[in-house]
């Protein structure tokens, strides 16, 4: 296949012999794909040919120098004078890069090489044969220069591969150690991971590194564990003899309690995943009473904390007024990375303020900085782009915002940060909802709910996932799905709505309607509107308004609807809010139109109008009007129209997937699910009968 050819140029780096070596290995062979995956210098032809033809022929002195060098990933001089001990380094490497001695130089200056991975598996396997015992030493040296260097992710690799574990542990809590912000928790994860657990439960900055980054891949329990280690060394009262930390006595009083501080700061963001309000106004006060000034990175955090508390408690004013405290300390402390974060939580509570041009303007502020700082890959910046994307979709922006919210999830996929994967997602399934592909957002729902069954996911982000599916069941006329839901989930339209439910309510009050209980849905709707009027949040009010006036209309009182919808149109208009008027379909457009017939905030009205007008249906949509599938006993459906026009174009699965955000597995069932409805047993059997349906005519129309 073309991946396995692509997979033997890797390995082979295009070199002929071992090309030829490949083949002839392969003669024979029934799983090839594997045998490739595996081909390394440690193949009995590849081995042969180069100890025989190559490492044999060398001098003494060049065969101890590839084989105290071969633990190197890359070579420059220096580095290794630092393995070998000799000041030959650079004049060796340039001798074998002239001899073409299975050497890649890697930058136009010839300052620093590589070995030919074949070559480099060879070396590396007779270092392990013949001296062994040196593998550790000279991986110690390695990490030593590296770190003088200032390289310290190498050093913290070659030290781990040494298995020098106290060395790593100090590494990481000086790489790591003080930064809240920094971004690679996949990489940190990673090293954590090798470490030995009780020496990471030993050292308690260790174990409060860990617990961050615990935390940020959604492992609650782990994270619990890894802080109550923490504290029991920082504990005083604590029986030293049942607490066998190196670090306990060493650290002074001052530092104790920065790391208590630090502790506080992760619990309040435990309290705060799990629902806990009081729980994280409380751990975040004790972190900022505890940390000092100068701990910057994880006051903001703190801070952070206790503004996402006051915002679920409907306090805008003071929420805004701790993330602003945030945003100062996160500037003194000059990590890109948190400051992003801040200014993200700003723009979050603008959202909800009704002020959407501020939130584009910080968005597109932070990405340039993202770039300028080398970090517009990270996972922060998908939770960015994700805002971004839901903001333009309400300015009525579709293309661009579908464009930035999927590019937004791509980068949180890649994975890091649960909380950020979550945000994007939420965020995406908005911007599906209004586009029209009600599908793509429900399959965005239930890959969530997927991740939910992995990770622990924060109680909030579960609540809006199960309050979109709702809306979603309406939207596909599943009123009895949607009346399930209320069941299920123990709603009352006599409730009195939590901040933490409020769109859960929304969600119950939009079904009151469809199920014409408008008395219990006009109730709801004032209470809701009361929180939310108190909180200043006025892009809820607005869809709350609105909902009373569809309520009106509904029950047959225009004047009464009328007014209603003046005062929601007064208070959109100023942010540019469309796209939650046009998502409610027929009967607004009517009360958009009765809006117009009575002059209400006639500019305003002209360009919702406008807007209606020009709601096309999605692609998927008309795709769904124009294929006749009368011939088949059950019809396609829109997702499955997609990936059939995808197979036509000769598309594989892995490139479908990619195209349509889905995951690989998701494409495989659709196309299993296309065979059994066009009764064919492959892809091209099932493009030539869509071809004889005229689906894919009508598709390309």
């Amino acid at each position: 296949s073309a991946e396995d050819i692509a997979a033997l140029e890797t390995r082979t780096e295009g070199w002929i012999a071992g090309l030829q070596m490949a083949a002839l290995s392969m003669q024979g062979r029934a799983d090839t794909a594997s045998f490739i995956q595996a081909f390394t210098g440690s193949h009995h032809f590849v081995l042969d040919y180069l100890v025989e033809e190559v490492l044999e022929q060398q001098s003494e002195s060049v065969q101890t120098f590839l084989l105290q060098t071969a633990v190197l990933d890359r070579l420059t001089g220096s580095l290794c004078d630092a393995l070998t001990g000799q000041e030959t380094g650079r004049a060796t490497l340039e001798m074998l890069e002239h001899a073409n001695l299975f050497i890649v130089p890697l930058d136009e200056e010839r300052r620093w090489y590589r070995y030919h991975h074949l070559f480099a598996d060879l070396l590396r396997q007779q270092l392990r044969q013949t001296q062994p015992e040196q593998a550790p030493t000279l991986h110690h040296r390695a990490s030593d220069w590296y770190e003088q260097k200032g390289f310290v992710d190498e050093a913290i690799e070659h030290a781990l591969r040494g298995e020098y574990f106290e060395r790593v542990a100090y590494l990481i809590e000086d790489q790591f150690g003080d930064n809240y912000g920094r971004g690679d928790q996949a990489l940190l994860r990673r090293w954590l991971a090798e470490l030995p657990e009780e020496l990471v439960f030993s050292k308690p900055r260790l174990c409060i590194l860990h617990a961050w980054n615990l935390f940020t891949y959604g492992q609650l329990d782990a994270t619990d564990r890894s802080l109550q280690a923490a504290e029991k060394m920082l504990d005083p009262n604590t029986d030293q003899e049942l607490v066998s930390s190196p670090d306990k006595d060493q650290l002074s009083d001052t530092n104790k309690m920065k790391l208590v501080g630090r502790v506080a700061a992760i619990r309040s963001f435990l309290a705060s995943y799990s629902g806990d309000i009081p729980g994280t106004i409380r751990y975040a006060r004790q972190a900022l009473d505890y940390l000092p000034e100068q701990e910057l990175p994880w006051r903001s955090a703190a801070l952070i904390t206790l503004g996402d508390a006051y915002a679920n408690q409907g306090q805008m004013v003071a929420a805004y007024e701790a993330r602003s405290d945030a945003l100062v300390t996160g500037k003194a402390s000059g990590d890109t990375y948190l400051l992003m974060i801040v200014n993200l939580r700003l723009a979050e509570i603008l959202r909800q303020q009704g002020k959407l041009q501020q939130v584009i303007d910080i968005c597109e502020r932070q990405l340039k900085g993202a770039d300028e700082s080398g970090i517009s890959e990270s996972a922060v910046v998908g939770w960015l782009l994700g805002i971004w994307g839901e903001v333009l979709a309400e300015l009525n922006n579709l293309d661009r915002a579908i464009d930035q919210a999927k590019k937004g999830v791509k980068l949180t996929a890649r994975g890091g940060d649960v909380l950020h994967e979550v945000m994007s997602n939420l965020c995406l399934v908005r911007v599906l909802f209004s586009s029209g592909d009600i599908t793509g957002a429900e399959e965005v729902i239930q890959s969530m709910e997927n991740t939910a069954r992995e990770y622990d996911m924060p109680l909030w982000a579960s609540l809006q996932l199960s309050a979109w599916q709702a809306r979603i069941w309406l939207a596909q006329d599943k009123l009895d799905a949607a009346s399930q839901w209320v069941g299920e989930r123990g709603l009352d339209a006599g409730g009195e709505p939590t901040l933490l439910h409020e769109m859960e309510y929304i969600a119950l009050a939009r079904i009151l309607i469809a199920q014409e209980r408008l008395d219990e849905a006009t109730g709801l709707l004032y209470r809701l509107l009361e929180a939310v009027e108190a909180g200043g949040r006025t892009s809820r009010a607005i869809e709350i308004v609105m909902l009373q006036a569809l309520t009106y209309q509904a029950g047959g009182d225009m004047d009464q609807a009328m007014s209603t919808f003046e005062r929601c149109l007064h208070l959109a208009e100023p942010g540019g809010f469309i796209r939650i008027f046009i998502d409610e379909g027929p009967p607004m457009a009517r009360l958009v139109q009765e809006a117009l017939n009575r002059g209400i905030a006639l500019e305003y009205v002209h360009r919702l109008l406008a807007a209606f007008s020009s709601d096309e249906p999605t692609q998927a949509d008309t795709w769904t009007h124009k294929a006749d599938q009368s011939g088949l006993i059950e019809p396609l459906s829109e997702r499955e129209l997609e990936v059939i026009q995808h197979l036509a174009e000769g598309l594989t699965n892995r490139e479908i997937a990619d195209r349509l955000y889905l995951s690989l597995n998701t494409v495989k069932v659709h196309t299993r699910n296309i065979y059994g409805k066009l009764g064919v047993k492959n892809r091209t059997q099932a493009v030539t009968q869509a071809r004889d349906l005229g689906l894919l005519d009508n598709l390309s129309a």
